[in-house]
């Protein structure tokens, strides 16, 4: 089974509607049937975490610093959400791994460069992913604290 050409169709297929980006200001998402569920202020933390439902039913965690910059989100839900919208400049960095890598057998895409790191996977109706910007991160505030 050849998984790269399916996930670079699904990866631009889902690419339109959203705003904002990785790096750039929280998503707009410009859908009536969006649902923010929750937009709150960490205890002790020097970020907010806005977590949306999409009219798909996937949900995006957006980690937003202090600045207002989106330093890392994560995605979980039976269709991918706009991933070039949420990468934004990143995206291309994803597409261009997913061109490089090993063809059979692949299920997940990563990149893992000083400047972003993206994980992408699953399949039909059950896609997750995080990605965020290493320099971006907030004191105190790793990887393992994504959800």
């Amino acid at each position: 089974m050849r998984a790269t050409p399916l996930l670079t169709a699904l990866l631009l297929a889902y690419a339109g509607a959203c705003h904002a980006a990785l790096g750039g200001a929280p998503e707009d998402f410009g859908t009536a049937n969006t649902t923010v569920a929750a937009y709150a202020t960490v205890a002790g933390a020097n970020y907010r975490l806005r977590e949306t439902v999409l009219d798909t039913g996937t949900r995006v965690n957006e980690y937003v610093s202090a600045a207002g910059v989106v330093f890392a989100l994560t995605w979980e839900g039976p269709i991918l959400p706009d991933l070039k919208a949420l990468l934004g400049k990143y995206f291309d960095a994803m597409v261009a791994e997913s061109a490089s890598a090993p063809r059979a057998g692949r299920a997940r895409l990563g990149v893992n460069s000083p400047e972003v790191v993206i994980n992408s996977g699953g399949r039909m109706r059950a896609f997750e992913g995080s990605a965020w910007l290493p320099a971006q991160l907030p004191a105190g505030f790793t990887p393992n604290d994504l959800r």
